[in-house]
């Protein structure tokens, strides 16, 4: 859902009330009439993220005094659950899907991207040079981000021809425009594979799963993510890195003893053919 869903949603709730007569206590019964038709914490917490921007739009252009949500809570948030997306499922389901819409799906997994900005990908955001794509203001603080682009995610590129005119990566030869939509093949897809219960949404963080267990840095996934700060980054993927710590120690500690025993060893040589 967009921005403009959730304001329409508050207003819905609580439209009836003068702006500056919003309360902690309305955000509060906001989230029990969510819960109420069973949403989701996590997106709540981004209804709830988009409502606090919106108050302090409001206090910055003095159409009231204070922020009356800037001091709500987050909702605890539930972590991995259900079966990993593992490669074998994860392609089952690829082997499945409509060869039109196999390189959308392809780069959602090679770059952690979501399905909209992949549908609306323009060859702009390519820079094929350093690999790596952008995507147009991800954040929620309206910066850019990058991601690597993988010699698969090269290749799901290429698969798709130019259309002249269209500045679109992937498109609808019948309507010369990108997708609108692409969650029917995926449902499909999923359904003849027999995952039934893979999202496209789970592509997203099984990318910072594998990141996260290859010893890419925190700080690495969170740039690729658009997250505002590592402790968003570390709260869902340094789970997946119990020994990430002990291994990078062991690691430093081995190259040093071997640098040390190198160094040692042509000592040694030196000695003897000084002394020869």
């Amino acid at each position: 859902a967009s921005k403009r869903t959730f304001l329409e949603r508050f207003n819905e709730r609580f439209g009836h009330l003068p702006l500056r007569a919003i309360r902690l206590r309305h955000a509060d019964s906001y989230v029990a009439w969510r819960q109420e038709s069973e949403v989701a914490n996590a997106s709540i917490n981004r209804e709830l993220s988009c409502l606090r921007h919106f108050f302090e739009w409001a206090v910055d252009r003095e159409f009231i005094d204070r922020n009356p949500l800037a001091r709500i809570k987050r909702m605890q948030e539930q972590e991995w659950a259900g079966p990993r997306p593992t490669d074998e499922v994860v392609e089952g389901v690829f082997g499945k899907l409509d060869p039109r819409f196999l390189p959308v799906f392809v780069l959602i997994r090679e770059t952690g991207a979501r399905r909209g900005e992949v549908l609306g990908l323009q060859h702009w955001q390519i820079d094929r040079e350093r690999r790596v794509v952008t995507f147009a203001k991800r954040t929620k603080n309206g910066k850019n981000t990058i991601a690597p682009l993988t010699d698969r995610a090269l290749q799901a590129i290429d698969s798709v021809p130019v259309l002249p005119g269209c500045p679109y990566v992937f498109y609808n030869p019948e309507t010369g425009t990108r997708w609108c939509d692409a969650r029917k093949p995926w449902l499909a897809a999923r359904k003849a594979a027999g995952y039934p219960w893979l999202r496209v949404r789970d592509l997203r963080p099984a990318f910072g799963i594998e990141a996260s267990e290859d010893g890419v840095p925190m700080h690495f996934i969170q740039s690729v993510f658009g997250h505002g700060s590592v402790a968003v980054t570390e709260r869902y993927y340094a789970k997946f890195r119990p020994n990430g710590a002990a291994s990078a120690v062991r690691q430093a500690i081995e190259a040093a003893r071997k640098s040390k025993t190198l160094a040692q060893g042509l000592a040694q040589e030196e000695k003897i053919e000084g002394g020869a």
